[in-house]
């Protein structure tokens, strides 16, 4: 096994391990850090979430549709902490040019910690720094109070030792938006494009391309919103493909006539992802969500644990918003994501 491959392979399981990444197609793609949650509040809202569109720049990242005039002057920081010693995070801008459109700029990267490097016979001949990077710019534009659309342009780099890949992808999006601001429904089309460089000659790798569509709906006198979105949309069956699960007999039982079970509920679920949040005055926010597909590759026979299950904590005051976002995983860990939003547009005074 050559060096490039044990290194992809070491990568792909650590990234499996800690990031809850899909089973079923976890590794088949390069550049997996863009699948990631970009802010605390996406991550407490279940990590795949294009449903929701208020003053929030970190949303360009899930959802470019979803930019709009509230977010003019907003400053973004996001940082997640993945165990194993993995960070994650992007930090972006956000400005309004009124008649034409709302744009953003920034950059996201993931940084994998310090790991160690093996010849063929695992001796340890020293460490690297394997690191993706990512920037990032775009664009929305809304046709009157209902309709909008977004776009995003990244440039991706990556490392990993001594194998270098450059690739581009791009994000569309079209939103449709209440006037009233009851119901606002977005569909996305994520990360379409290739590598410009692969790692190693012949050895080309898609991005993690995903379709994704969201609903979200508030009430005018209870201060809740509910979300519903969907994720993987052109890939039907992402389960883990488990051959125990498709046999109850034993060796001594014959397991020609064994009827194969359904798994059609489960199946469609694993697309799904349910989120709600509360506001106070729209001061303080409470986020819970639910993650069916994460639930489900990582539950445990011996244990329930809460994996699946995401929490968040927002509070704005004045020009600066705060969010710490927690993500549940198995054996009693937890991924964690703060965000810090600041509206630089606040500290200009008015004439």
């Amino acid at each position: 096994m050559s060096n490039f491959v044990m290194l992809r392979f070491s990568l792909f399981a650590i990234a499996f391990s800690c990031l809850s990444l899909s089973a079923q197609f976890g590794g088949s793609y390069s550049y997996a850090f863009l699948k990631l949650s970009p802010s605390a509040r996406i991550t407490a809202l279940g990590e795949y979430n294009v449903s929701t569109m208020d003053k929030d720049p970190s949303v360009q990242l899930a959802n470019p549709a979803a930019m709009n005039a509230a977010m003019h002057g907003q400053l973004s920081i996001n940082q997640g902490i993945s165990p194993g010693g993995m960070n994650f995070g992007n930090f972006s801008y956000t400005h309004d040019f009124k008649k034409f459109g709302t744009y953003g700029f920034g950059v996201q990267y993931m940084a994998y910690g310090a790991i160690k490097t093996t010849d063929e016979t695992s001796n340890v001949t020293g460490s690297m720094n394997p690191a993706d990077v990512s920037i990032y710019g775009g664009g929305s534009y809304r046709f009157g109070k209902l309709f909008g659309v977004g776009t995003n342009l990244r440039l991706i780099t990556s490392t990993l030792a001594s194998y270098t890949s450059v690739g581009m992808s791009a994000d569309f999006a079209a939103s449709v938006k209440d006037p009233k601001d009851i119901v606002f429904f977005s569909i996305v089309a994520r990360n379409v494009g290739g590598q410009l460089k692969v790692y190693s000659k012949g050895n080309y790798e898609p991005v993690p391309f995903n379709l994704q569509a969201g609903l979200s709906f508030g009430f005018k006198e209870i201060p809740l919103r509910f979300h519903v979105n969907f994720h993987d949309l052109t890939n039907w069956n992402i389960r883990y493909d488990n051959p125990a699960d498709n046999t109850n007999a034993n060796l001594f039982e014959d397991t020609a006539n064994t009827k194969k079970k359904s798994y059609l509920a489960d199946e469609i679920f694993r697309h799904v992802v349910i989120g709600v949040e509360a506001n106070i005055k729209k001061i303080v926010y409470i986020d819970f969500a639910y993650n069916h597909q994460r639930r489900m590759e990582y539950k445990q026979d011996t244990r329930r644990g809460l994996a699946g299950f995401s929490f968040g904590l927002g509070l704005r005051i004045k020009q600066f918003s705060f969010h710490a976002g927690l993500s549940a995983l198995p054996l009693k860990q937890t991924q964690a994501h703060i965000s810090l939003n600041i509206n630089t547009a606040g500290f200009v005074k008015k004439k």
